[in-house]
């Protein structure tokens, strides 16, 4: 019997981080950053999944979380701690540096994200109030 299972697409599995903030391989000042970054992720997951239109933010951040953060963290953990300093002597600043400035930039993406779906809901709430005051305002129909 065909009880339309097949048509229904399939249920978003619960997903954990596949990096925490309390990962022993960062260093301290990377830690608010990825705690920063998870939580974002997982904002704007929650808020995709009630819009069709976001499919392509759901997909950047999944991607984020799932493939280019842990890659980050763990190339950064095997530089072995005593060849570190090369990494400051080809670019000028310290692997930890780096590092940091990386997950700076994935939190901004995210927050551009985040506001970029946030804005459509700001631009709804205004024209609601737009519509409330034309309708029930002191000039509205009597």
């Amino acid at each position: 019997p065909d009880d339309g299972s097949a048509t229904q697409p399939p249920a978003p599995v619960p997903s954990t981080p596949a990096i925490s903030p309390d990962d022993e391989r960062l260093p301290d000042a990377s830690r608010p950053r990825v705690a920063q970054l998870v939580s974002l992720i997982a904002d704007i997951e929650a808020r995709a999944r009630d819009n069709s239109l976001m499919v392509s933010a759901l997909a950047e951040v999944r991607q984020m979380r799932d493939t280019h953060l842990p890659r980050l963290i763990a190339s950064y953990a095997e530089i072995p701690p005593a060849h570190r300093a090369e990494i400051f002597r080809t670019t000028g600043r310290s692997a930890s540096y780096n590092l940091n400035e990386a997950l700076d930039r994935m939190v901004t993406r995210a927050e551009t994200l985040s506001r970029s779906m946030a804005q459509d809901d700001i631009d709804s709430f205004a024209d609601n109030l737009r519509f409330i005051e034309q309708r029930y305002g002191d000039n509205g129909p009597a």
